[in-house]
């Protein structure tokens, strides 16, 4: 049922909203009163200083005449470029009218970024001062960093995938990557009964466990009492943790027969070791999830994503690697790229990328090389759409960060080159925490520009899980498909056992909808990288080869799924971008136990990928309903999702029937959602995770704070960038 709210009512509300989150945003205005327009047309224009509008600030007022009206001291003459401090995005009514009165007060404009209506700007302090006095003429966001998803892990303790088998001992490494001393406080080790008994246990060459006579039956667990001594990680530190057994066998066996599980106090758990018995095979490419989706039986078809062009912006591409520059029929396929970070072009095969994120995420969707299992050659391929066209877009430093500016240049370049290149799809494997309604981030506004020109919108849903409403920005946004990560627990063949990774995001978002969309395999995800880009230089033991890196999050989950869009595509062209989303989660399966849901959807949301039942859906008209985006991003209307929160704090779904499909996979190791999640049982989806209709915004619609974002964009002090976006661990190498 869809709410039906007094116009006049809502604007006053939205007006109220406002002065408590942050202020209208040009292309994406958050208030129901204003005018402007997201597609950059300018018809609309609020009236500000002195009750004039843009237009007439800048084509009749001079800097003086500005400065002595806001009651601020005349601009001074500036000697140096870096006198501009302050990196900022202002929208408004016009771009040509916002570098105008950049131009006016002195201060230089860097970015052009009409797709939502903004420039990005350097000014002086008194710069600033004076555009802040303009709320009712001009927006101004904060330059805030953004992160590869990878880099938003809340736990930062990586393990090694590779054993160390000697004839009575095993051995592999763990590695603290936070700034901050990490303390074990369980450690589970699982090994063949036919070694005997554990004599010892070492950490980092220090005894925490010895006995000449236990009896463990393949299973030792030591608590916090065994480790409180010599069971912490200093910042930065690695270990070695090693076992000898009783019996000198260990040579007979493979280290998926091994597997030890570490639990930290400062809520971390790792699973480390259990990987395939091909895992350190140099022959092999382990790309399980190719075939875990189906998309190796769409390969034997010809469904290979043949004509249908990806954009990946992210931190660059080893652009040089045959398997990502050619083809499956060994011809180029980089149609363009583009350094959003220095605002060039650069030639198709000299694209580079020093830190290795980027280059994992285009092999996953687009590795062209044939499969190869237990030194095999197979029919299928290591990439989900190996023959799809690539349009490459760096907008990450070597370190992982970028910025909301550069981030939104690159968004920039794809909406203006999605139809000379066919972009039907982009892969958005980073975010940033919400600081405000998803309509009112700039970045939000630029991906539903996107969506509203059909390109098919793909983004990761964040790793700061598992805490409800940790979705980040974009996966906030509601129209696009937004991705959560599962393993398959390194048994291929089983899909009973397969779990939802812990660091993946869930929701609902703030503005109570069901995210993420649905879920992919995210976990131990083998793809491209060398071992002089940043992530493989500091962690070498989880390269493979000379290629391949193995890393999980939902990064790599987003990939998966961007690959799939480009096969659906392939299969039918005339797609529109809500019908791709309408079939993905209408062929997804619900992961349960004995009848009921393994995980709520604000953990799974629609379920796991299906890419052969993707291309046989004939769904339409199931995705977005009740939505009009243009009128989202015009700020004409918003809208809301059907999550509601009980009396004991619970998030339940408001209004909807839910069915537990037939075929649904029965994880029978999967475990259940915490009470956080719990919703009655009255409450039932219909089939597929999709109801017909969105909500107009209520203005009665509020939990707790977590619609509040005082000021969150509005700059209260200068803002130096060369000291806010420092991130040292970009990445997330295990699940």
């Amino acid at each position: 049922m869809k709410l039906k709210i007094c116009k006049k009512k809502l604007v006053i509300t939205a007006a109220m909203l406002s002065l408590l989150t942050l202020p209208a945003v040009a292309g994406g205005n958050g208030n129901a009163g204003e005018n402007s327009n997201a597609g950059g047309n300018g018809n609309g224009v609020s009236k500000g200083l002195l009750g004039l509008n843009l237009e007439e600030v800048v084509t009749t007022l001079d800097a003086s005449e500005i400065t002595s009206s806001l009651g601020l001291p005349s601009l001074p003459v500036l000697d140096s470029i870096f006198e501009l401090d302050n990196e900022i995005l202002i929208q408004g009514a016009n771009v040509g009218l916002l570098k105008q009165l950049i131009k006016k007060i002195g201060g230089v404009s860097t970015h052009d970024l009409p797709l939502v209506n903004g420039i990005g700007i350097r000014v002086s302090d008194l710069q600033l001062k004076i555009l802040k006095k303009m709320p009712g003429v001009i927006s101004i966001t904060e330059n805030q960093a953004v992160y590869t998803s990878s880099a938003l892990d809340h736990c930062l303790v990586y393990g090694s995938h590779v054993v160390d088998l000697s004839s009575n001992k095993i051995r592999w490494n763990i590695y603290n990557a936070r700034d901050m001393q990490a303390n074990a406080k369980e450690m589970t080790f699982n090994w063949p009964e036919s070694l005997g008994n554990v004599r010892s246990v070492k950490f980092n060459g220090s005894t925490v466990y010895w006995s000449l006579f236990g009896r463990h039956n393949g299973e030792l667990t030591l608590d916090a009492y065994d480790l409180r001594r010599n069971g912490n990680l200093d910042a930065f530190e690695s270990a070695t943790v090693e076992l000898t057994f009783s019996r000198s066998k260990a040579r007979n066996y493979d280290q998926g027969d091994f597997s030890m599980n570490v639990e930290f106090e400062e809520n971390c758990d790792r699973t480390l070791v259990k990987g395939y018995d091909t895992q350190a095979n140099d022959n092999d490419s382990n790309s399980y999830f190719v075939n875990n989706i189906g998309a190796d039986e769409l390969h034997d078809k010809g469904i290979t994503g043949k004509d249908v062009t990806v954009a990946v912006i992210d931190s660059g591409l080893w652009a040089q690697h045959q398997a990502l520059n050619k083809n499956t029929n060994n011809r180029d396929r980089i149609l363009a790229a583009y350094d959003a970070i220095s605002d060039s072009e650069v030639a198709p095969n000299q694209m580079t990328d020093e830190n290795s994120h980027g280059t994992h995420i285009t092999g996953i969707i687009a590795n062209s090389d044939r499969a190869v299992v237990n030194g095999k050659t197979r029919s299928f391929y290591r990439g989900v759409a190996p023959d799809a066209n690539l349009v490459v877009v760096k907008a990450f430093y070597e370190d992982g960060h970028s910025t909301y500016l550069d981030a939104l240049r690159g968004l920039q370049y794809i909406a203006d080159n999605h139809e000379q290149h066919n972009i039907r799809v982009v892969n958005l494997s980073f975010g940033a925490p919400p600081r405000s309604n998803y309509w009112a981030d700039p970045i939000n506004q630029a991906v539903m520009g996107l969506w509203e020109k059909d390109v098919v919108v793909v983004t990761s849903a964040g790793n700061t899980g598992p805490k409800a409403m940790t979705i980040g920005v974009p996966a906030n946004v509601p129209y696009v498909i937004s991705v959560g990560a599962i393993s398959d627990n390194y048994t291929q063949d089983n899909p009973n056992d397969d779990t939802l990774l812990s660091f993946s995001s869930q929701g609902p978002t703030h503005e109570a909808f069901i995210k993420p969309d649905l879920v992919a395999p995210g976990g131990h995800m083998f793809s491209l990288a060398n071992e002089d880009m940043y992530v493989p230089s500091k962690f070498p033991q989880y390269m493979v080869g000379d290629d391949r890196f193995i890393m999980s999050g939902t990064s790599q989950a987003s990939g998966v799924v961007s690959g799939v869009v480009a096969l659906m595509l392939q299969n039918d062209p005339s797609l529109s971008a809500n019908d791709v989303k309408c079939r993905l989660m209408s062929s997804t399966t619900m992961a349960q136990v004995d009848g009921r849901l393994a995980y709520s959807p604000f953990q799974q949301g629609s379920g796991s990928i299906n890419a052969i039942k993707a291309i046989e859906s004939a769904r339409t008209g199931c995705a977005n309903n009740g939505m009009d985006i243009a009128a989202d991003l015009s700020g004409e209307q918003h809208y809301m999702g059907a999550a509601r929160m009980d009396e004991n704090g619970n998030y339940y779904i408001k209004g909807f029937e839910f069915e537990v499909w037939e075929e649904a996979f029965m994880w029978d190791e999967a475990f259940m959602w915490d009470e956080a999640f719990m919703w009655d049982e009255a409450f039932m989806w219909d089939e597929a995770f999709m109801w017909d209709e969105a909500f107009m915004w209520d203005e009665a619609f509020m939990w707790d704070e977590a619609f509040m974002w005082d000021e969150a964009f509005m700059w209260d002090e200068a803002f130096m960038w060369d000291e806010a976006h420092m991130n040292q661990e970009n990445f997330m190498l295990q699940e």
